[in-house]
């Protein structure tokens, strides 16, 4: 943004107004506060005295300022009231050498007059609906906050008996700054060069924040939190605090044992709001913030965990809120028994302030609590619980769902327009709906909501709706990407859906028939996330040395965001599909589409890869690629991985293309909340029990001794060799086992296999421990608990 340009113009609009008073009254206030800094400027450093001009002077200053609304419509009064500020700030104030004078109480006196005339103007009144004015408005207050003065007064280089005076001129500078940002829709970067003064007010704010015994220099660090506050709640702006060190400092305050009461909220609020951006979360992470508010929990909110005080109500719930943004919720151990309740806020909040006018409940705009929901809902069990079990009062809808759907219809126009919350509500509902509309068990109620398919269908195809111009965080997509996964798992008015119909026989002939002149060439589809993309690039390149491969990837042959149907097409040609995955893979929808697509659907070849070494697939991956041998990079040095993929690539492709009528038995999946069959790459002559095959024991688990036990690996088709490797003696070791095998049982297979080797002489293939696994996964206690919902 050009800021020179309307500075200029400002100037001359400023300029030419105060020209109207000089043609109204002689003098005019310009004249007279040109005279008050000559008459000030002659005054010697010892005389402190004020003489008989300067009475008049100021007198007559007040009483100009007295009369504005006689002669000017309101938004030319305060463009005169803030010109006159930045005069006596420049001009009067800046006169430091005279301590004394002006600490005197006629030149508070002025200070007082424009701050009382503009509030009679009712400021918020003239820009709420003029945005530009608004702008210059703010601008200009920043300009003052970097006046000369004001730097001398953060950096403590005016004399105390100033204090007061400038203090209160500060406090009128952030003041009307934070009304005017509640209408400003800020650029990125915008606010690029108040880096300086901000630092300069966070420092500020750091030495004196413990100076309770001074009234005044109190208020003054209260005003300047507040001032911070409000430039935080807008996301856009973090990256600007950030620079200024606002992170740093906050945590430092929340930190200390000896904050002040009144400082707890404002920090508690700034964190969360910080958290809100992906570069927010790494810098508060990298400062170890969430073992500083755990700490804050214990020695503050936990306390207090039963005071019902709006203030502590508001602490935990914004605690958790920011908890939520900074980790996921299986790294979150603490909140175990809190999880429930957490939601169940973050529900009621959200119906308040979706079911009010102005789209807000207590100081909470209603795109707080959505897009919290949205990024923990990307797990089913936390989607599940939300959906049907969470405790909410006075929401007019029926259901969650339709509360969703109503709320995304109600948020439909802020397209077309630049509030930058409604905004990103709107991208955080679709967001939030296209979770709910991978579960076919949600889909019939979505779609007899016709003005919601129809406001679904509209933007899916509207060019303004992937030109939002605002932060979006990175676990959201674009609303037309995802109105069109909304619509693909619907089934609605979508052509390339025709194909999920199809039976896996079906496509696999199709792939047998000649397509191009490759045909020849395996068919690899690379799926990932576009966080991983400079490691898929790296993929890609050594996989294209392979004359035998033909590798399709969305960067090499989409050029726009609306490019579903031509990645679907890609995965019904490809003869094996490469699943890059990482955690921002088994966050993402768009993959998870991928994925259901190519393995649910189709029944396609694939091979699971681990793009980094510390990530373990779980929830709706996790069930989905128990089976396949997988790839892990980052263990081994890139170029051996490489020749191990490439081995695995080829091993199966003669089955796969050749023998499309071949069935292989998926194996039943492990007991989590998808219900998705679960491939493997057992050989299609080893028969697989089915569910129906097994043949339960009466006695519970608890009580089985060796007898029981090597008839439930009997009755499950399992090697007689595992039976007698592990030597499992009572009911109790295959269920704490079983345990053992659920954070990665591939581990334990690589374990195993190597003990059977040196055993047997004879190695253990991966399909037969595969059996061993899925028995041990539908193995359970004789007493379930009932699932609950947890940060785990």
């Amino acid at each position: 943004m050009d800021e020179s340009r309307p500075t200029r113009q400002r100037t001359i609009q400023v300029v030419s107004l105060l020209d109207k008073i000089h043609l109204k009254k002689e003098p005019d206030l310009p004249t007279l506060l040109s005279n008050l800094r000559e008459s000030l400027l002659k005054k010697s450093e010892d005389d402190d005295q004020i003489d008989s001009n300067i009475i008049q002077l100021t007198e007559s200053i007040k009483v100009k300022l007295e009369g504005l609304e006689k002669f000017y419509q309101k938004k030319e009064i305060f463009d005169i009231l803030q010109t006159t500020l930045e005069r006596f700030i420049n001009d009067i104030i800046s006169i430091t050498k005279l301590p004394n004078i002006l600490s005197n109480e006629r030149f508070l006196d002025i200070i007082h007059i424009i701050i009382l005339s503009a509030e009679t103007l009712e400021l918020r009144s003239i820009i709420e609906n003029d945005p530009p004015y608004a702008r210059t408005i703010c601008f200009r207050f920043f300009n003052l906050l970097a006046s000369p003065v004001i730097t001398d007064f953060l950096n403590e280089k005016i004399s105390l008996v100033l204090f007061e005076l400038i203090a209160y001129v500060l406090r009128t500078i952030t003041s009307y700054i934070t009304i005017t940002i509640e209408v400003i829709v800020f650029k990125k970067n915008e606010l690029q060069n108040q880096v300086p003064i901000l630092r300069s007010l966070l420092k500020y704010i750091d030495c004196h924040k413990a100076n309770s015994d001074f009234t005044e220099k109190r208020t003054a660090v209260d005003s300047l939190f507040t001032f911070i506050w409000s430039l935080a709640n807008d996301t856009i702006l973090v990256p600007t605090l950030i620079e200024a060190e606002c992170p740093k400092y906050v945590l430092q305050w929340i930190a200390n044992e000896d904050i002040p009461s009144g400082m707890q909220q404002p920090c508690i609020h700034i964190i969360h709001n910080i958290a809100r951006h992906e570069k927010g979360v790494k810098v508060l992470n990298d400062a170890n913030g969430i073992t500083i508010l755990k700490d804050f929990k214990r020695r503050v909110l936990d306390p207090n965990k039963n005071n019902q005080d709006e203030l502590y109500t508001e602490l935990r719930l914004v605690y958790c809120m920011a908890v939520s943004l900074l980790t996921e919720p299986k790294e979150n151990h603490e909140d175990l028994d809190n999880l429930r309740k957490i939601l169940d806020q973050l529900m009621q909040l959200a119906v308040d302030a979706g079911q009010s006018v102005q789209n807000k409940y207590r100081g909470f705009h209603v795109s707080e609590p959505i897009v919290v929901l949205t990024k923990l809902c990307i797990h089913d069990e936390i989607l599940n619980y939300v959906l049907n079990e969470s405790n909410v009062q006075r929401m007019e809808a029926p259901t969650k769902i339709q509360f969703f759907c109503h709320l995304l219809v109600k948020f439909r126009a802020a397209v077309a327009t630049d509030d930058d919350l409604d905004q990103l509500t709107l991208i955080a509902l679709f967001n939030i709906i296209w979770s709910i509309s991978f579960h076919d068990k949600y889909l019939s109620e979505l779609k007899k909501n016709f003005q919601f398919l129809l406001t679904i269908k509209t933007l899916a195809v509207d060019n303004t709706a992937g030109s939002v111009d605002q932060y979006v965080p990175n676990h959201m997509s674009s609303i037309p990407k995802a109105a069109q996964g909304i619509l693909w798992n619907l089934d609605e008015d979508n052509p390339g859906r025709l194909v999920r119909n199809t039976t896996a026989e079906s496509t696999a002939t199709t792939l047998a028939e000649p397509v191009t002149d490759e045909t020849n060439k395996t068919r690899v589809m690379v799926s990932y996330c576009h966080t991983d993309q400079e490691f898929c690039r790296q993929l890609v390149d050594a996989l294209k040395k392979d004359n035998r491969l033909h590798i399709w990837v969305d960067f090499a042959y989409c050029h726009t965001e609306d490019f579903w149907e031509e990645i679907g097409e890609a995965i019904e040609k490809a003869n094996v599909v490469l699943f890059l995955m990482s955690k921002e893979y088994q966050d993402s929808k768009s993959c998870r589409q991928e994925v259901m697509y190519a393995k649910d659907s189709l029944k396609k070849r694939f091979i699971p890869i681990y793009v980094k070494k510390d990530f373990q697939a779980s929830g709706w991956l996790g069930v989905r690629i128990v089976g396949p041998q997988y790839i892990r990079f980052e263990k081994r040095p890139f170029a051996d991985t490489m020749k191990e993929l490439l081995k695995l690539i080829f091993e199966d492709k003669t089955t796969t293309v050749s023998a499309p009528k071949e069935e292989i038995k998926p194996l039943p999946p492990p007991p989590v909340t998808e219900t998705k069959p679960t491939e493997s790459t057992v050989k299609p002559s080893e028969p697989i029990p089915t569910l129906t095959d097994f043949k339960p024991l009466k006695k519970p688990v608890e009580q089985w001794t060796s007898k029981e036990i090597s008839q439930w690996f009997s009755d499950n088709q399992i090697h007689r060799e595992l039976v007698d490797i592990y030597d499992f003696k009572h009911g109790t070791d295959l269920l704490l086992y079983s345990q053992c095998l659920r954070p990665d049982w591939q581990i334990e297979y690589n374990d195993m296999k190597e003990r059977y080797q040196q055993k047997y002489h004879t190695p253990l293939y991966r399909d037969q421990f595969v059996r061993f696994v899925g028995a041990m996964n539908r193995l359970k206690p004789s007493q379930s608990k009932s699932k609950t919902c947890v940060i785990s």
